[in-house]
C-alpha cells in the first residue's frame, strides 16, 4: 500500500499553498494527514474531501485542530463530517483497509506527551503551562475550563495503552500495522528554533514500543508497527528502531505566506512524499 504522508499544513498560517493538482500527484492508495492540517477539525475533514473525494485518508488531530474549541467536541463534531466518506478520523481509533497483498490497520492519536523526556516531568509540564499556546486556546469539558497540562498527560496515558493494545493483537503474516500520532515518539533533535525546556512538550520516548516484548498475563506478545508517522516538530525525520519499525516525518510547518514568508518552516519537507507499507 502507497502511503502519501504530510503534516502541519497549517491552513490558517498558509497562503497560497494547495495539495498538488491531481495530475501532478504521486501515485497512492491513502493520504495520511498526521495533524495540524486546520483548526477546528471538520474544517480539515471537509477540506480532505474536496480533494481527495476517490481515495481513503486517514486523519489524525494535531494540537492546533483543537485551538479555540473543546478538544473532545472538536473530535466527535470531525468524526460527524466523515461518517459514510472516505476520511477516516482516529482518536484512539483504528481501522483496516486491504489492498492487493493482504491487510493495513492504522491505528491513530493526537498522542500528546508524558513531559518525561528530560527527567522532570513537574517542571516540564510547568514551562509548558506558562508559554505554550496548547494550554491557553484548547477548552475541555465541554468548554468548561482550559485544558492543561495534567489533561495532556492523561490523553497521552490513553492513547499509548491504546497503541500497545494495537500492537499486541494477533497479526497474520502479510497484515501490516501503521502508528499515526501527531505529537513525536522519539527523541531526535529539539523543534526548530525551540529551547529544550519545551521540548518534552513535542516528544516522548516511546521505542519501548518498537521492540518486540513476550505476552503477559492477559495481553499478548507485542509485535510493534511496522511504520510510525508523526507530525508537530515541522522537521524531516526517517530513521528505522528496532528491527522492524520505520519511523518518518514529513511536516510542512507554517507558511508560505508571501511576500514576507515566500517558502514554509521545513525546507525538507516534500509534497509528494510516498511510503510504501
Amino acid at each position: 500500500m502507497r502511503l502519501w504522508l504530510m503534516s502541519d499544513v497549517h491552513l490558517e498560517l498558509t497562503k497560497g499553498w494547495d495539495l498538488p493538482p491531481p495530475a501532478q500527484r504521486p501515485d497512492f492508495d491513502v493520504l495520511v494527514m498526521a495533524g495540524d492540517l486546520v483548526p477546528r477539525m471538520e474544517r480539515g475533514v471537509r477540506w480532505l474531501l474536496e480533494r481527495v473525494p476517490d481515495k481513503a485518508a486517514i486523519y489524525v488531530a494535531g494540537n492546533h485542530e483543537f485551538y479555540g474549541t473543546d478538544e473532545a467536541r472538536t473530535v466527535e463534531k470531525a468524526m460527524q463530517a466523515a461518517a459514510g466518506t472516505n476520511v477516516h478520523v482516529l482518536q484512539n481509533r483504528s481501522v483496516t483497509l486491504e489492498d492487493r497483498a493482504g491487510s493495513v490497520t492504522f491505528a491513530g492519536a493526537t498522542l500528546w506527551t508524558d513531559f518525561h523526556l528530560h527527567g522532570d516531568q513537574r517542571r516540564a509540564m510547568a514551562a509548558a503551562a506558562d508559554r505554550m499556546n496548547d494550554f491557553r486556546k484548547i477548552r475541555t469539558g465541554g468548554y468548561r475550563r482550559r485544558f492543561r497540562p495534567s489533561d495532556a498527560l492523561l490523553c497521552h496515558q490513553q492513547s499509548r495503552a491504546f497503541l500497545e493494545a494495537e500492537m499486541r493483537r494477533p497479526r497474520g503474516d502479510g497484515h501490516r500495522l501503521v502508528a499515526v500520532t501527531h505529537h513525536a515518539p522519539v527523541r531526535a533533535r529539539c523543534f526548530s528554533g525551540e529551547d529544550e525546556t519545551l521540548e518534552p512538550a513535542f516528544r516522548s520516548d516511546l521505542t519501548w514500543l518498537m521492540r518486540p516484548q513476550p505476552a503477559e498475563e492477559g495481553k499478548g506478545a507485542l509485535r510493534p508497527a511496522d511504520l510510525w508517522c508523526f507530525g508537530h516538530t515541522h522537521e524531516s525525520y526517517d530513521a528505522r528502531v528496532g528491527e522492524n519499525t520505520r519511523v518518518m516525518a514529513n511536516c510542512k510547518g507554517y507558511g508560505p505566506w508571501p511576500p514576507a514568508e515566500p517558502t514554509w518552516d521545513n525546507p525538507d519537507f516534500d509534497p509528494h512524499l510516498v511510503i510504501e507499507v
